[in-house]
């Protein structure tokens, strides 16, 4: 500890100490948190904000739902979901064949030619994306053998589908998808991030990643998950605010934007309940503690861009050891400032805060004790 100081926000007394962020305990001041990702969709903001609002009853709910229910299932409103999901293509499908009809009957007028096209641009901008396959930053299986004999025997464990694609890339994460019209099953590994776990952790957040594949997750399917895809280009077109018609433009968006509300509405609990059993499903791997010390660990992204933006000027150091000079801080971080970080975590506004929680009343056992 170097010294103290108090709270601006409530008076009380509060440590100060190398390396770590001032915060009080007491009110919460300077805890971080609760930061909105400007890059996400409409969709997400949508599901953010339904989760914040039931976030405590789903959590209750799920706690109290056996294991062996946990996985997603049809539901009323997964129906829903998915004939909503349906209708989107279809109007896609309408919009096509519109444009097509005006082209042929009005041909050879210009009128009829450009009504056409602009339809059909639209059809281009709305079809269904099945995910392009990536083609850089692979983990190529005969230079990374270790690591797809890794993740592939999880995969195996989990009873989930080979993964021959691994992407290490330079984000703060991992992810799973499976893309492309031949439905390529995906794995991203964020480097900074595998630095600041341990062997345990890396095995929970690739099994939770894995996992994704197999829980049901209605949400990562093609058929809606590209009809979100859908909308959010809708949106963003007609919310684009260089537009000539301004607000009129806008107000073309309320319909579909009132559609993505709706599936995220109708998607809440299905996806909140899968991240849960993916959690659930990892812990059966590397065990219950593994998985909540890896979402504690997420929350050090921020001493990450700390560290990059006191090196990145410096073109006498390599990436390597940037990433060193981050594996280091991480590793030094205080518990005070541990316990920030877990604070910060609970007051995210998504599913994760609440992941760490259930994980304690799931009581998984770990197959590799």
């Amino acid at each position: 500890m170097t010294g103290q100081t108090n709270c601006p926000n409530c008076g009380a007394e509060i440590p100060v100490l190398a390396g770590a962020r001032a915060w009080c305990e007491r009110c919460d001041w300077n805890v971080g948190g609760e930061t909105p990702d400007q890059d996400e969709s409409f969709f997400d903001r949508q599901y953010a904000r339904i989760s914040r609002r039931y976030a405590k009853a789903t959590l209750e709910t799920l706690k109290a739902t056996p294991v062996g229910k946990l996985r997603p299932r049809w539901t009323i409103h997964k129906a829903i979901a998915f004939g909503v999901a349906a209708s989107v293509h279809l109007l896609t499908l309408t919009l096509l064949v519109t444009g097509i009809v005006i082209i042929a009957i009005g041909f050879p007028a210009f009128a009829s030619i450009f009504w056409g096209a602009v339809l059909c641009a639209l059809v281009w901008l709305m079809r269904p994306k099945p995910g392009k396959v990536p083609s850089l930053d692979l983990a190529d299986r005969k230079d990374f053998p270790a690591l797809h004999v890794f993740v592939n025997q999880v995969t195996k464990e989990l009873g989930g589908r080979p993964v021959s694609k691994i992407v290490v890339n330079e984000s703060f994460g991992a992810a799973y998808g499976v893309l492309g019209w031949r439905r390529v099953p995906v794995l991203w590994i964020g480097l900074p991030l595998w630095m600041a776990l341990g062997p345990q952790e890396r095995l929970a957040v690739i099994a939770h990643e894995i996992a994704h594949g197999i829980n049901g997750d209605g949400t990562r399917g093609f058929i809606v998950g590209s009809a979100v895809n859908a909308l959010d280009e809708w949106i963003g077109l007609l919310r684009e605010p260089s537009h000539i018609g301004g607000y009129v433009v806008w107000i073309l968006s309320i319909p579909f934007a009132a559609v993505q509300s709706l599936l995220a509405q109708l998607l809440c609990l299905d996806k909140q309940q899968a991240e849960y059993f993916a959690d659930y499903l990892a812990s059966t791997i590397s065990g219950t503690e593994a998985i909540v010390a890896s979402l504690r660990q997420l929350g050090c992204e921020e001493h990450l861009h700390e560290v990059l933006l006191r090196n990145a000027y410096s073109i006498s150091q390599s990436g390597a050891h940037v990433l060193e000079l981050f594996r280091e801080r991480i590793a030094a971080l205080p518990n005070r400032e541990r316990q920030r970080l877990a604070r910060a975590c609970q007051r995210e506004p998504s599913e994760a805060k609440a992941r760490g929680a259930i994980q304690r009343s799931l009581g998984a056992r770990s197959v590799m004790d």
